[in-house]
């Protein structure tokens, strides 16, 4: 499987991620002290986690650069390109009206990936109820972080 972790040496990269690997809880802004930023740490920052959460559907049926474009899940599977975890699973945003007294609140997050230099945010929901996190299908173009892709090639200018 081409998902590669990144350790904060890669090239195209290495500046947006600070020389760290995909999981520093500094890179992160996570506090291992916290219960909620524990959970991401121990139980979901971790390779075969992300692994697992990157083969389900939701995931896999993720198209980075809109309708139209090539699923998550053929890249992910493909030999000739990689997709690398940059950024593990980060940022609690509360979900709008899920809060309650008795079950508390739903949440948003978010991993960022690389893709040919680009980088990309994949979204997942924390469920309280159930006290789990899945990534959805929704995902948005970063900032681009280098004009040359994985292979080496450098994106052609316009005349």
């Amino acid at each position: 499987m081409s998902l590669t972790f990144h350790d904060g040496t890669n090239p195209l990269y290495r500046n947006y991620s600070r020389h760290r690997a995909w999981n520093d809880t500094s890179l992160l802004r996570l506090n291992p002290r916290r219960s909620y930023d524990r959970l991401l740490t121990g139980t979901y920052n971790t390779e075969a986690k992300i692994r697992e959460l990157f083969g389900r559907p939701a995931a896999q049926n993720c198209r980075p650069g809109g309708v139209g474009a090539s699923k998550l899940g053929d890249y992910v599977g493909s030999a000739e390109r990689d997709v690398i975890i940059i950024k593990g699973l980060h940022q609690w945003v509360e979900k709008v009206g899920t809060g309650t007294a008795r079950w508390g609140s739903d949440f948003k997050l978010h991993l960022s990936f690389g893709l040919d230099g680009q980088l990309w945010h994949l979204y997942a929901t924390y469920f309280s109820d159930n006290e789990r996190i899945t990534l959805t299908s929704e995902c948005s173009a970063g900032e681009r972080v280098t004009a040359i892709d994985h292979e080496g090639f450098a994106r052609q200018k316009r005349r």
